[in-house]
């Protein structure tokens, strides 16, 4: 494993605390379904789907990004595998609910991919905040310890098309 001078990896995942999790993401989710969504609307959004084995209604409060021209979730959280082989999603984006399709990518190789590209567009100094990655060495990551972050915290993209219609 690439490892940064003082023993760490070159890159890692950055997670906040679960306290703060369980506290934001109500708070953030009540926010993105009200008048008041335009707050966080430039990083956050509203993903709706049923569980693959239960049927059951989730709705989850997620990061997005634009990735390739369509919108994506990058993630490690269980809820993920929910869209392995694809399925039918809504989310709640800027203030509307719209229907579309999501499909989870899992591969190590895209999804690293995926993070360099994003690095080089925001420049790998600012990258770290807006991923939740640290990179602890001062240059950009090579592909292969960005790989090496892929298999370690097991990063996937959910990416999403939606439907032209908007609304339900």
């Amino acid at each position: 494993m690439p490892q940064a001078p003082d023993q760490r990896p070159a890159v890692e995942r950055v997670k906040p605390p679960e306290t703060m999790v369980k506290v934001a993401n109500p708070v953030f989710g009540w926010i993105l379904g009200s008048r008041l969504h335009g707050l966080v609307d430039k990083h956050l959004l509203l993903l709706h789907f049923r569980g693959r084995k239960t049927g059951r209604a989730y709705t989850v409060v997620a990061g997005h990004r634009t990735i390739e021209g369509r919108l994506g979730v990058l993630t490690n959280s269980g809820w993920r595998f929910n869209f392995r082989g694809g399925t039918s999603v809504e989310v709640t984006l800027q203030g509307e609910r719209r229907h579309g399709r999501a499909g989870l990518v899992e591969s190590p190789e895209e999804v690293a991919r995926v993070y360099a590209s994003l690095i080089e567009e925001y420049g790998y100094e600012q990258a770290g905040r807006q991923l939740g990655i640290r990179i602890n060495v001062d240059r950009p990551p090579t592909h292969e310890e960005l790989l090496d972050l892929m298999r370690r915290s097991r990063l996937s993209l959910v990416a999403i098309d939606l439907d032209d219609n908007r609304g339900h």
